[in-house]
């Protein structure tokens, strides 16, 4: 029982530490590039549900600490909510107090609105481009040749014509990349043709292969629906490190960030077109449930043999390999988050962006009857992925569990 209820602690406290720091990094971009602006902000939340703590500071801010630590938000004044959506019969009121109307969102220019609200997303790829620099300058990165050490029987590797000693070369006429892109590639594309170039000897071939859909076990305890394709692959000789001294950081976390940028709108744009599975959708609470299981994984470890005789080396180790899987994971949700936002759904930032580019174009706003519409609107596409999202991560606990 003591270890049900320490790995459950563990998992709460994993997932509310990496939700809160990236939510609140993204509500605190639209705060600053605000008040850059002069826009008064009513109130920063650290957490939603009733306040534990709060303080006004002398700009006239509450900021307050909340009891549902999942994430936050900052309220302009003349927002109705959360969402920035406007509150009509507020705006009204204030639209005749000129003493105040310079500090209020809605009545800032378009192109100063434009700015607040993209600075969310872009406080977001700020945050992971520093995230993923400080896991370049500690972990560091490889490149390596990989050859197929390993075809499966009755696979679709061995139907596509893989040999053991083959050399990889590119998967659909690109660079492979890590054995991490390799698998990620390939798990995105259950039932799609992947044409890869191989070198066998001195002959170069193109092999086309469709990996199978396979419940794979994801290494953290559960099983998730995913493509395989039944080859294994080895280093062909010993790795190259290409990353990362002080000054090479920097680019190293601009590049994992774009990396990553164009490996979610990848798997978004497989998700709109029907060409990826929705049992790839994940809500909060498989998030929640990776953030647990690395946590716990990484806690359960055997430390290494030179920490193995020591408690201190021990603790040392697991907290080492606990704080870098945190930055990791938390870079890949801050660019998550940040595109996210940047759908054109009303709820959203992109949604506001794309009412803000009409009324650029035209030279007036969306009338409030479309906008209100638009709010409505979004506001159920994301209750519609969301219980999506959630029955599959429903789904992946109770094969977690049983």
């Amino acid at each position: 029982m003591f270890d049900l209820i320490g790995s459950g602690a563990l998992s709460f406290v994993a997932f509310v530490v990496v939700i809160s720091f990236v939510v609140v990094i993204h509500e605190l971009g639209h705060y600053w590039a605000g008040r850059r602006f002069g826009v008064h902000a009513e109130a920063f939340s650290v957490g939603f549900g009733p306040t534990l703590y709060s303080w006004r500071d002398r700009n006239g801010t509450v900021w307050r600490i909340a009891a549902l630590p999942l994430g936050g938000f900052v309220q302009f004044r003349g927002d109705r909510n959360a969402a920035s959506a406007p509150d009509r019969a507020t705006l009204d009121a204030l639209r005749r107090d000129t003493k105040n109307a310079d500090t209020i969102l809605h009545f800032k220019p378009v192109w100063q609105r434009a700015i607040i609200v993209a600075a969310g997303p872009i406080a977001n790829f700020l945050l992971a481009i520093a995230l993923f620099s400080v896991v370049g300058l500690i972990r560091g990165e490889y490149v390596q040749q990989l050859q197929v050490g390993l075809v499966a029987e009755n696979s679709a590797a061995e139907a596509a014509g893989f040999q053991v000693g083959d050399l990889l070369v590119a998967m659909d006429g690109a660079a492979p990349g890590n054995d991490r892109d390799i698998l990620q590639y390939i798990r995105i594309r259950a039932g799609q043709d992947i044409d890869f170039t191989v070198l066998r000897g001195n002959e170069e071939l193109v092999l086309t292969a469709a990996p199978r859909r396979e419940m794979i076990p994801d290494g953290l305890g559960g099983e998730r629906p995913l493509g395989r394709l039944g080859v294994g692959f080895s280093p062909a000789g010993p790795p190259e490190t290409v990353c990362c001294r002080w000054y090479e950081a920097p680019f190293y976390g601009v590049s994992e960030t774009v990396r990553t940028t164009g490996m979610i709108v990848d798997v978004i744009a497989r998700l709109v077109t029907g060409r990826a599975s929705i049992e790839l959708m994940n809500g909060p609470i498989g998030i929640a449930t990776t953030s647990g299981q690395l946590a716990n994984a990484i806690v359960d470890a055997e430390p290494s043999e030179a920490a193995a005789n020591s408690a201190i080396a021990t603790v040392s180790e697991r907290g080492y390999r606990l704080f870098l899987a945190f930055v990791t994971l938390s870079a890949l949700l801050s660019v998550t988050l940040g595109l996210m936002n940047l759908l054109p759904i009303p709820v959203l930032d992109g949604g506001h962006l794309v009412y803000y580019a009409y009324e650029a174009v035209t030279q007036r706003p969306p009338s409030p009857a479309v906008q209100e519409a638009g709010f409505k609107l979004g506001l159920v596409l994301l209750l519609g992925t969301f219980v999506v999202a959630t029955w599959n991560d429903l789904s992946y606990l109770r094969g977690l569990f049983s």
